[in-house]
């Protein structure tokens, strides 16, 4: 059509050429209002006002409004009832069920507390309160400040360390009389260290180890003590004692999990892990027969253990 144009007017080349660019110039001038506005426009609701009507606006406004809502809510913490605790002075050498249950312990716990008191076990100061399984030394921690151990209880373990020491005395050359009798149970530091071939890492070593087991069973398991020579042991074996009434702190061996099984001098990481493996697979041990059943348990490992074990 351009070119018929161009012939009917007889235009050359070069006026074809001028005729382009006069076009061009006029389309730019006609355009440049429009693309002045175009970019100068940096507010969104610019393009909006022709885009939507007011009550679609509001109804958007109102969406933006509930899920600035839901994300507030979403990101403000609840109080979770279940872990409030209350805490108050108490003595865990008489406290009931009920105020086990008030400071924030579960029944399980709870089962294994009284349990340790039923067979004898006492809590002669605060960090007794530790050695039992069934506590983790996080919760030890928050009530630390509010055990308070009742005198009479006290004054029976300094009874029983005073007559570990009454028979103590030196002959005229200063060696250690040879007949002096230690409650293994209940001596300290200071009455072991008395024996002959005892010194300061040795006593410690035999007070750590029983708290690690939860009390001594046998008189035999002091030989089980690290870097005690057998000789030794056969030396001060006519020095030891345990009564007949000792207790020691049990093992629910239904309830513990791997890490607080695994703690107990008997139970090695492994052992644990196969203990609460199968019960998890098979549910809970009745008797030391079931505990039989678990591949890693052999015959002289219940035999050590069984008196540490409540079902």
């Amino acid at each position: 059509m351009l070119q018929q144009f161009f012939k009917y007017f007889k235009l050359s080349r070069t006026e074809q050429n001028g005729f382009f660019v006069l076009c061009t110039l006029i389309l730019l001038l006609f355009s440049f209002p429009y693309m002045a506005n175009f970019f100068n426009k940096t507010d969104y609701d610019s393009y909006t006002i022709q885009a939507f009507s007011l009550s679609e606006k509001a109804a958007i406004a109102s969406s933006d409004h509930q899920r600035a809502e839901s994300s507030m809510r979403m990101n403000t913490p609840t109080k979770d009832v279940h872990t409030e605790k209350s805490l108050f002075q108490f003595d865990p050498n008489t406290l009931d069920q009920k105020g086990w249950m008030k400071l924030g312990f579960t029944e399980k716990q709870v089962k294994v507390l009284l349990n340790f008191r039923d067979k004898g076990g006492k809590f002669y100061k605060k960090e007794d309160l530790a050695k039992i399984y069934s506590i983790s030394l996080a919760e030890y921690k928050r009530l630390e400040n509010f055990i308070a151990i009742s005198p009479k209880f006290t004054q029976k373990q300094t009874q029983d360390r005073l007559e570990n020491r009454a028979s103590i005395s030196n002959n005229d050359s200063g060696k250690k009389n040879l007949f002096i009798t230690i409650d293994i149970n209940t001596g300290d530091t200071t009455a072991f260290m008395i024996l002959k071939g005892i010194g300061s890492t040795l006593s410690k070593r035999i007070v750590k180890y029983r708290e690690s087991l939860g009390g001594f069973v046998s008189i035999e398991q002091i030989k089980e003590v690290y870097g005690l020579p057998s000789e030794t042991f056969e030396a001060i074996l006519p020095n030891l004692k345990i009564s007949p009434q000792a207790s020691v702190a049990k093992l629910d061996i239904n309830q513990l999990d791997v890490k607080s099984l695994s703690q107990h001098p008997y139970i090695s990481f492994k052992q644990a892990t196969a203990i609460v493996n199968y019960r998890n697979q098979h549910g809970g041990f009745q008797n030391l027969g079931d505990l039989r059943k678990v591949i890693l348990l052999d015959d002289d490992f219940l035999r050590k253990l069984a008196p540490y074990l409540t079902f």
